[in-house]
């Protein structure tokens, strides 16, 4: 599931972004114009992480926005972020990898959740995505961890 929802169409690689709103933003975009999302979803993801705090980071490296799906999503889906350069998400929070969420409920997407966690559980393999040059590449490497520990 997780391949079918992170595909070429919402991947994007950049260098940096000015702040993390940006990088939610430029994460969500490719979602925004699928129509799988509403454009207050990814304004309620901002506003959820500056009331909370930076809980969005789920580990190093990655963090995982998300609102809640009465807040603008239309379908579930997800798209991924990879930058370069890190954004700093709160003090020693530097993050590369943004993973936007968009549940339509509280237990379809916990398939492609399980798949992800597959994916970030080993440090090296977060390495291996920051490291991809091109959309196509990660899509392998999600391919490839996602199905590791079935196989």
């Amino acid at each position: 599931m997780l391949s079918e929802l992170l595909n070429k169409d919402t991947i994007q690689i950049a260098n940096e972004v000015n702040n993390w709103q940006d990088a939610i933003r430029l994460a969500s975009l490719p979602l925004l114009q699928q129509h799988k999302i509403e454009k207050r979803y990814i304004e309620a993801m901002i506003h959820s992480i500056e009331v909370h705090g930076p809980y969005a980071v789920l580990t190093p490296k990655v963090a995982i926005p998300h609102a809640r799906p009465t807040e603008g999503v239309k379908e579930l889906s997800m798209s991924l972020l990879s930058l370069q350069n890190p954004v700093q998400f709160g003090p020693d929070k530097p993050v590369y990898l943004i993973i936007v969420l968009a549940a339509i409920d509280d237990a379809s997407h916990l398939r492609a959740l399980v798949d992800l966690t597959q994916v970030l559980q080993e440090p090296t393999q977060i390495d291996s995505i920051i490291a991809c040059q091109l959309p196509e590449d990660i899509v392998e490497k999600i391919k490839q961890y996602a199905t590791k520990e079935r196989l």
